[in-house]
């Protein structure tokens, strides 16, 4: 069989000598023996005392094991320069694999230079699975010893990359380093010791970056900036009684599930994660169930689970954040949870992963807030136990649930962010407007504590209030002994221990909590002065009606008057704009079609010579039933009047009608009518909406004379609102949402007195419309306070129509086709302006009342409709139709298109 050498150094001989691959295999622990076995051998003595006047290339082709008590050296890639061995250190500069390095004795200095590669690829002579160095890259042995051990090329193996069950004074893995291991872990130190190991590369493995474990200890483990320690399970494992005594991380730490594990019976004495540094894994950033001496994060420590993580069994001693922990907090033993916060002007912000809300899950013992500046975006459960606040400054910028108890010290601070373009919800746990601590269970804060507004962008002034502790049990606030403050107000603030639906609040007043209503307002436009004059007027605690309040008085003080009517126009009722009139004109526009279609009965009804080119006999006029449909379609568009905002509406609908001949005179018949109409706001009004769906049932009457007819109709239209309000502006952001039924009433009658000229039909018209509309009362929803409880209202309408039409026949292989002209002067006789009360929903006791007025209506229109309607010898009828309104910022515009069979 083939027989294969390895060349070893002997220490103890002072020699090199060579011993049989199978000598070498036949396990580690005897190595020493055998190779004393190997010396007996004559022939390999020979062959030995020859290699060794051999170059040191030479003996690298072989595979060398150098022996220090015991270093192996893999099989070498090249046939030069990829190993220099100076009797004390080792220094790789090639690329060694196979065995890659074992050490059993002392190795001063083992170097893996830039471009250097240690890799075992593969394992033991005899292929034990069992060993616990199998394929490892560089293993130092239980009594090897390693002064210092630094790579800046790479280092790999099947299992791991470095095994260390030995000493290793120094271990470095440098800037541009890789240390990659195989299917366990980057480095094994396994019961060994390493007093420095210093990553700025990478060290990673598929379950583990670095493990400690089985009493292993490493004095000080430092993952320098730019480094990264990595598995696709932990980043960091310290378990079986491993040891750490400080870990500092300036790089990224990371797991798939774990950044770092701690587990029970391990220790770190101190855990610093320092500025740019990362600790995250997906179900934990830190998971401890051993000791934790000491946790600092000046950096970000992270995950979509619990970024910190510590067992019933667990102890992690105070945690100091000057950085950020993005994700849950859960503390399950029985030893209080304290954290310290940033100096100065850092705060370390606890928050939940991605920015949302998180939550600190600490139900076994009390939270500690010591010192430092914190930032929460947690809510925290403590069960029955507190969370105390013993001196540190705590900033809230959205109310936060306290699950237990409250308790605040002398030398804490409470410092309430107060934001611009707030989102507030209305209600204490959702409210986004300003922060606030919502404690299900008592809250003090003690006599000399602070209570601080922060303004995010927000404008304080006197008047403004805020509920900055809201407590479900008993609230003792020593409120005249607080010491308050607010970001660039200078006036007076005090505090108020205030009873808000069985809870006690902590309200602090800008100016004065009396209960006096505010200031006036800047706005000048009426509707808008009325709504913030009623605002004004709230001296109750509702927090969502507060913020509202809070935010308009803000403007008062330092906006302008544009900007004041655009606050009130968005806080006033939608039915108060202009189009609250587009609901009632779409009715008008049914009748007018109605009206249209009457017209175009008296085609084929009237008594006239039977010319087609006089356009009044047809000789339509024997069926006495007819059936029709007729769609629609149209816009209209009004400015503001009277400082009212205007709107801009599209509407469309369908007719559907049935009408029977009564006598030689009369006809008469009955129309459904269904049509949408969506009204949107304009200037200020921008962004506010009504959609209106209308049902009506209009019946219909025609009498032709000798030379003359009229026209009657009259009927009622059900109709349903559905609004929508937007409120932004600086400080406050909602969208109230209303619905609501009315009911129009129309009449009309209108006569006509064809003539005939020159070949064509005149016909003088004259008529008059009657319309009474009835909105009911109603409350919104949402709003975020600005939701508004919204009286009932009506309007009425007379209006009267004079103009002519034109109109003639002609002969065509399709049938007869008259086309029309129309010109009318419709005058509205009603100017009454809409009158709306309306008052805030949150305000029960209707404090905030006031009144809208809407427009005055149009007085006097234009209108033109252009017409053209086909008569077939089949009885049947198409129109189709064009109508023109306009006046003074005013203009309405609808198409139509009917069918009508007679029979």
């Amino acid at each position: 069989m083939n027989q294969v050498y390895r060349i070893v150094w002997s220490s103890s001989l002072g020699m090199f000598q060579v011993v049989s691959e199978l000598a070498c295999a036949q396990g580690r622990k005897s190595a020493g023996t055998q190779r004393k076995r190997a010396r007996a051998n004559a022939k390999v003595l020979a062959v030995a005392a020859s290699l060794a006047t051999m170059s040191h290339a030479a003996m690298a082709q072989v595979g060398t094991d150098i022996d220090g008590t015991s270093v192996t050296v893999g099989t070498s890639q090249s046939n030069s320069g990829v190993w220099a061995w100076d009797g004390s250190n080792l220094a790789v500069s090639g690329s060694v694999s196979g065995y890659g390095i074992f050490n059993l004795g002392t190795i001063g200095t083992l170097s893996n230079e830039n471009g250097g590669t240690i890799a075992a690829t593969q394992s033991n002579g005899d292929g034990r699975v069992n060993d616990p160095g199998l394929g490892a890259g560089i293993y130092n042995e239980n009594g090897g010893t390693i002064g210092a051990l630094t790579n800046s090329g790479l280092i790999s193996g099947l299992t791991m990359s470095i095994y260390n069950d030995g000493t290793i004074g120094a271990l470095s893995n440098g800037n541009g380093g890789t240390i990659s291991g195989g299917t366990y872990a980057g480095i094994r130190n396994y019961n060994g010791s390493i007093g420095t190991l210093t990553n700025s590369g990478l060290i990673h493995a598929l379950q583990g970056g670095i493990s400690n474990e089985v009493g292993g200890s490493i004095g000080t483990l430092s993952n320098e900036s730019g480094g990264t320690i990595s598995g696709d399970i932990v980043g960091i494992a310290n378990f079986l009684n491993g040891s750490i005594g400080t870990l500092k991380n300036s790089g990224l730490i990371f797991g798939e599930t774990t950044g770092i594990d701690n587990e029970s019976n391990s220790s770190i004495g101190t855990l610093s994660n320092e500025s740019g540094g990362t600790i995250s894994g997906y179900k934990f950033g830190i998971d401890n169930s051993g000791t934790i001496g000491t946790l600092i994060n000046s950096g970000t420590i992270s995950s979509s689970g619990d970024a910190i993580y510590n067992s019933g069994g667990g102890f992690i001693g105070p945690v100091t954040n000057a950085g950020v922990i993005a994700g849950n907090i859960k503390n399950d033993s029985s030893n209080d949870l304290t954290i310290n916060g940033g100096t100065g002007t850092t705060f370390g912000t606890l928050t939940g992963y991605g920015g949302v809300i998180g939550s600190i899950a600490n139900t076994n013992s009390n939270v500690v807030f010591g010192s430092g500046n914190l930032l929460l975006n947690d809510n925290i459960n403590v069960g029955s136990h507190s969370v105390n606040n013993t001196g540190a400054t705590l900033q809230v910028n959205a109310p936060m649930t306290i699950t237990g108890n409250y308790s605040q010290g002398e030398a804490a601070t409470l410092l309430i962010g107060v934001n611009s373009g707030a989102v507030t919800t209305g209600t204490l746990t959702a409210d986004r407007g300003y922060g606030r601590l919502v404690v299900t269970g008592n809250a003090t804060v003690a006599a000399g504590s602070s209570v601080s507004l922060a303004s995010r962008g927000y404008a304080f002034a006197a008047g403004q209030r805020f509920i900055v502790v809201d407590a479900a049990g008993t609230g003792s606030y020593n409120e005249g002994s607080l010491h308050y403050s607010a970001t660039g107000y200078s006036g007076s603030i005090i505090g108020q221990n205030v009873s808000v639906g069985g809870h006690s609040d902590l309200v602090v007043c800008l100016g004065s909590c009396s209960a006096t209503p505010s200031g006036p307002t800047l706005a000048t436009a009426p509707n808008s002065k009325a709504a913030l004059g009623g605002l004004n007027n709230y001296t109750g605690l509702n927090v969502g009606l507060m913020n509202l309040q809070n935010a308009v008085i803000a403007v008062n003080a330092h906006g302008s008057t544009a900007e004041a009517n655009r606050v009130g126009a968005q806080l006033a009722p939608s039915r108060s704009a202009a189009g609250a009139r587009a609901a009632a004109a779409t009715t008008f526009d049914v009748l007018s079609v109605v009206a249209a279609h009457a017209n175009s009965l008296h085609l084929a009804q009237a008594d006239g010579d039977g010319s087609a080119q006089s356009g009044v006999a047809t000789g339509e006029g024997a069926p006495r039933w007819g059936v029709w449909g007729r769609a629609f379609g149209g816009h209209a568009g009004q400015g503001a009047v009277d400082q009212v905002d205007g709107y801009s509406a599209n509407y469309g609908g369908l007719l559907f009608g049935v009408d029977r001949q009564v006598n030689d005179h009369w006809r008469a018949g009955g129309v459904f009518s269904y049509s949408n109409t969506l009204i949107s706001g304009t200037e200020n009004s921008a962004g506010d909406s009504t959609r209106v769906n209308g049902y009506g049932l209009i019946g219909y009457a025609n009498y032709l004379g000798a030379s003359w007819y009229v026209n009657l109709s009259g009927g009622v239209v059900q109709q349903r609102f559905d609004t929508t309000r937007q409120i932004d502006f600086t400080g406050f952001s909602g969208v109230a949402n209303g619905q609501f039924s009315g009911q129009q009433y129309v009449a009309s009658v209108e006569g006509g007195w064809p003539l005939a000229v020159a070949g064509l039909t005149v016909t003088p018209l004259a008529s008059l419309t009657y319309s009474y509309q009835h909105e009911n009362g109603y409350t919104e929803s949402g709003g975020n306070g600005a939701a508004l409880s919204v009286g009932a209202t009506h309007s009425t309408s007379v209006r009267s129509a004079f103009g002519a039409r034109l109109e003639r026949g002609f002969e065509t292989k399709y049938g007869v086709i008259v086309p029309d002209l129309q010109l009318k002067w419709i005058h509205e006789y009603d100017h009454t302006q809409t009158v709306t009360g309306a008052s805030f929903a949150a305000d029960p006791m209707g404090a905030t009342a006031f009144t809208t007025v809407g427009p005055a209506p149009v007085s006097d229109l234009a209108d033109v409709s252009l017409g053209v309607t086909l008569l077939r010898a089949n009885n049947l009828t198409v129109t189709a139709r064009y109508e023109l309104q306009a006046a003074p910022r005013f203009v309405s515009q609808t198409g139509s298109l009917r069918l009508r069979q007679a029979f």
